[in-house]
């Protein structure tokens, strides 16, 4: 079911708000207020049927309510004042008062896709549902396992990749004893993911696991560990840490699905996620074909933002294979190209503003609105690592060192096997070098060194470190590395290719460059 009111159309079935066809971000209670409201419209609906309903009577604030209340005014473009969407009905509760139109879905299609994501075929866009998580302590209430299940509901619908199921929709199946094929088929979900806490002390215990509705299949279960010194930034962190596991595990899931069936006949979607699995190889050779296959879907879904998106990862991808070279202006030129052209098409995309972030930064020079679009970034996907290696990367060379080290051992916590290990660890240690922190920027590079002994920038820094700390020796086995790779040993044309915006940080770095004495 959808629901038309102005230039907004709210699709039930695919959880979704639009505005001018354009997806806004929201969160899934924001929206189960919404799709509440706007159900019933012929009627005021009272302070105590939202708590039923969205909260499952769960005890929580009136601040809570509040605060769902101005989103979804937010959301819908209602200042408030006026009260033209939600109207409040002193003491008595909420009215939704915009004229709105239903639109049933087309006769066998369901309710559940915008047109603009559909494949050929129309139903293989995959979507995911994330069931009540089971509190298995004694005696224990369910507000931290009902609490966990919304933040990893809002984490995975942030990322933008997979359609995900609204809470308020699968709060049906707490505790029930349907097989897990009947819930996805009731929910319309490809696949679901449940998951059991247990409380011990100070300590909580989360297993999760990702399953096939379509075959029962197991495809990934884990189980993470925590204190509970701070219970909001735990909840916050585990739903970031499983979303940015889950994303690609329900990736390859759909590769393989999609490696049934021959390239000439894949959809909008296949395409897609054949795109998006051969990025993430992350070998050179791949690069090109993710290009063009992402470049296929779009001319098939031309208003779908995704393979716009995936188009810029590939040639961002593609310039980190040579990113260690002297002229780092225009390695990152094409890729601020199409994600420009991304936010053109949506410009709540995540991943447009990131990739966005990193070209301004290393193409433009342009520190402020590097900054603007990775801030933008963070606020719309905050369990993405990607946006913490971008908001470390701009930070440090805008001269915040200790903001980029927050930033950046964040991700580590999220994701320590991130894939640019070596690249994150050698930031580290130049923000720990700005600030003259030689002994930490030491051991931040030497672990980078073992994440990868030939990036060339750990290399670069390494060299400067040296010189800085008058360790003639190491400085010369770093130069001799660096110019077995090919790359520049010139004081000069190193430090030019860094984005330094503060003086004082560019003079350092190229002190150290000088006094390490090294040459061709």
């Amino acid at each position: 079911m959808r629901y038309l009111f102005g230039d907004y159309e709210l699709d039930a079935g695919r959880a979704e708000l639009r505005c001018n066809g354009q997806q806004i971000p929201i969160e899934p209670q924001v929206f189960d207020l919404l799709k509440l409201l706007v159900s019933a419209r012929d009627r005021i609906v009272s302070r105590e049927e939202i708590f039923e309903k969205i909260w499952g009577n769960r005890i929580v604030s009136d601040a809570a309510l509040s605060s769902r209340i101005r989103d979804a005014r937010k959301a819908v473009g209602d200042d408030g004042t006026a009260q033209s969407v939600i109207r409040t009905i002193q003491r008595r509760g909420l009215r939704f008062v915009a004229e709105a139109e239903v639109v049933s879905a087309p006769s066998g299609a369901g309710d559940a896709l915008p047109v603009e994501t559909l494949g050929r075929d129309g139903n293989d866009y995959a979507s995911i549902a994330v069931l009540p998580f089971s509190e298995l302590t004694e005696g224990a209430d369910d507000h931290l396992a009902d609490g966990l299940a919304d933040e990893v509901s809002a984490a995975l619908a942030a990322w933008r990749y997979f359609g995900v199921v609204a809470p308020g929709s699968a709060v049906q199946f707490r505790g029930n004893d349907h097989a897990l094929s009947e819930i996805g088929a009731a929910l319309q979900a490809r696949y679901l993911l449940t998951g059991a806490i247990r409380r011990s002390d100070r300590r909580i215990k989360v297993q999760v696991a990702l399953t096939d509705a379509d075959t029962g299949c197991q495809i990934w279960t884990n189980r993470i560990v925590r204190n509970m010194a701070d219970l909001m930034d735990v909840e916050e962190e585990i739903a970031a840490q499983i979303a940015s596991v889950i994303t690609p595990e329900l990736e390859g899931a759909e590769m393989r699905r999609a490696m049934r069936k021959p390239v000439e006949i894949l959809s909008a979607w296949e395409l897609v996620v054949r795109s998006s699995w051969l990025i993430n190889k992350r070998e050179k050779t791949d690069f090109a074909e993710a290009e063009d296959m992402a470049a296929r879907a779009a001319d098939l879904a031309p208003g779908w933002v995704l393979p716009y998106t995936l188009i810029a990862m590939a040639r961002f991808q593609q310039a980190m294979t040579c990113f260690s070279g002297a002229d780092s202006s225009t390695a990152f030129t094409r890729t601020l190209e199409a994600a420009d052209m991304a936010l053109e098409i949506d410009r709540g995309s995540w991943l447009a503003h990131a990739l966005s972030a990193v070209g301004q930064l290393w193409t433009n020079r342009n520190h402020e609105r590097a900054t603007l679009h990775v801030d933008r970034a963070i606020e719309l996907n905050p369990s993405a690592s990607m946006n913490y290696h971008f908001g470390g990367c701009i930070s440090g060379f805008s001269g915040q060192p200790d903001q980029a080290r927050k930033y950046q051992e964040k991700l580590l916590r999220m994701d320590p096997v991130y894939p640019y290990r070596a690249v994150i660890e050698a930031d580290l240690g130049l923000w720990h070098m700005m600030d003259k922190q030689f002994p930490e920027a030491d051991n931040r590079l030497t672990r980078a060194q073992t994440w990868d002994p030939q990036y060339g920038r750990a290399l670069q820094r390494r060299i400067a470190l040296c010189g800085l700390t008058d360790d003639r020796a190491g400085a010369s086995d770093a130069a001799r590395q660096l110019s077995d790779l090919g790359y520049s040993l010139d004081p000069e044309t190193i430090s030019a290719s860094y984005p330094f915006f503060s003086s004082d940080h560019q003079d350092l770095f190229l002190q150290g460059l000088r006094r390490a004495g090294v040459s061709q």
